[in-house]
């Protein structure tokens, strides 16, 4: 690499706290054919790579019941597109790409309390250190085509956490010139302070110990101050992946503001064509019965149009949705008066 390329990471690297992760709503997976009935029965298993990025804590995400929202996977999805991969020697590989309706989503998870991690992530500087006998490997940008760093890049970016390699230039080499990886990373760590330069929110060790009959990564991170550890075993790519999916749980914990859960909503509806108590009883009993609908309030009933207010325990996509399905109303036009909960009853 060029000297002018170091700098210029540096300045990058130098300036970044935290960083919009791109793509969080979309995602793919393999098909064999552009049949619609294929894609709507992939829909389910892209929605939940989604979520995982989404909610970033896949242990709360593994806690709650979504069943009924992977059965609305097919309604939440924005856009699709069919996308081929070409690769020598091999026939092409066809993928789907969906992505999903982000506020309709988001108010869905919000309802089921669930966190929903903001797109604003703090950048991860990963010290990748592999201990053989008296020899130490520090990992950096020189090695981003080795096979090592392409699991880890693959599982941080299923899991949306933006994470980047040291350069390991030659001011790396001589702040981890008399490097101990087995030490404390505190602010003293010389990891800790090679990594000034970057300015990172959190600052990632994982060391790799090839000495014990099975492979153990020890893994250790500091994030405002306060320092984690843990531990993971296996065949060494297993254990890089499961270490990556414990620190990102552990991060989306500490980060998503649990606070801003979904409120319920209260919204005005408007029906027309109620004519008389028949029609009254269809529409009411018809909401009071709706999935998602917490609360009913009849306001007026006036020149064959019923005012109500509902209250919903889910985003509006969802309930919006069901009028669609069941065709007991049907929406208006957007009104004059601004509002788009305008519906007529069917007969």
């Amino acid at each position: 690499m060029s000297r002018l390329f170091f700098i210029l990471i540096s300045l990058i690297t130098s300036q970044a706290l935290a960083t919009n992760v791109e793509n969080l709503y979309s995602a793919q997976a393999e098909i064999a054919t552009q049949d619609e009935l294929e894609r709507q029965q992939l829909a389910p298993i892209i929605l939940q790579k989604v979520l995982s990025k989404v909610v970033g804590d896949s242990e709360a995400l593994a806690s709650k019941d979504i069943t009924y929202l992977l059965e609305q996977s097919d309604y939440l999805v924005k856009q699709y597109a069919y996308v081929r991969s070409y690769s020598a020697g091999n026939e092409a590989e066809q993928s789907l790409s969906l992505t999903f309706n982000e506020q309709a989503l988001n108010d869905s998870l919000r309802a089921m309390e669930l966190p929903v991690w903001a797109k604003t992530r703090p950048e991860v500087l990963f010290w990748l250190v592999i201990r053989e006998g008296d020899q130490q490997t520090v990992f950096g940008t020189e090695q981003l085509t080795s096979p090592l760093i392409k699991i880890i890049n693959a599982q941080v970016s299923i899991r949306g956490v933006p994470l980047f390699f040291p350069l390991m230039d030659l001011e790396d080499e001589e702040q981890l010139k008399f490097l101990d990886s087995s030490k404390e990373l505190d602010d003293i760590n010389s990891f800790t302070l090679a990594s000034e330069r970057y300015n990172p929110e959190v600052i990632l060790l994982g060391v790799v110990n090839k000495e014990e009959e099975s492979i153990g990564i020890s893994w250790q991170w500091l994030f405002s101050g306060e320092r984690q550890q843990f531990k993971t075993e296996g065949e060494l790519s297993e254990a890089l992946r499961s270490g990556i999916n414990i620190f990102t749980n552990n991060l989306a914990k500490q980060v998503t503001d649990v606070d801003k859960q979904y409120v319920k909503q209260e919204h005005l509806l408007r029906v027309s064509l109620v004519e008389d108590f028949k029609d009254y009883s269809r529409v009411t009993s018809y909401l009071t019965n709706l999935k998602h609908v917490s609360k009913v309030t009849i306001r007026t009933l006036e020149a064959s149009e019923l005012e109500l207010s509902i209250v919903l325990d889910a985003g509006l996509h969802f309930f919006e949705q069901a009028l669609e399905e069941d065709k007991l109303l049907s929406k208006k036009k957007l009104s004059s008066r601004g509002s788009n909960l305008e519906y007529r009853l069917n007969p």
